[in-house]
């Protein structure tokens, strides 16, 4: 697999392969709740509807991360996807600059706090 593969969208058959594949989806495991700022940006749930939501995603990815035993570089990938992701829900739902700001700020530090504790999910 390479990156670009692994950063596509995945389709509902590939999603299920996961699921068939011994994966519960998605479970909130991206240090976040599924609200950011009050945006909505994740569900526990293992149904496909909500696999473009960005912890969804990010689950997914690592999941492939597993899996896959791919290398670290995947990890950080899927944890840039993540916070650009979370971003662009936010300002596009979000109003007014501070809210917005403190929104992307929020971004940010969920991702920085996936780099430093993320390695054992990636690799469990």
């Amino acid at each position: 697999m390479d990156i670009e593969e692994f950063l596509e969208m995945p389709s509902e058959g590939r999603w299920r392969q996961e699921i068939d594949a011994g994966w519960a989806g998605p479970d909130g495991s991206s240090s976040s709740t599924d609200h950011m700022m009050g945006v909505r940006i994740g569900i526990a749930d293992p149904g496909y509807a909500y696999h473009k939501y960005p912890a969804n995603l990010h689950d997914y990815r690592y999941q492939l991360g597993r899996r896959f035993k791919l290398s670290s570089e995947f990890r950080k990938r899927a944890d840039i996807e993540y916070r650009e992701r979370c971003i662009e829900y936010i300002d596009r739902r979000l109003d007014g600059k501070i809210m917005t700001g403190i929104g992307i700020t929020r971004a940010w530090f969920r991702y920085y706090i996936l780099r430093l504790f993320g390695g054992t999910a990636w690799r469990s």
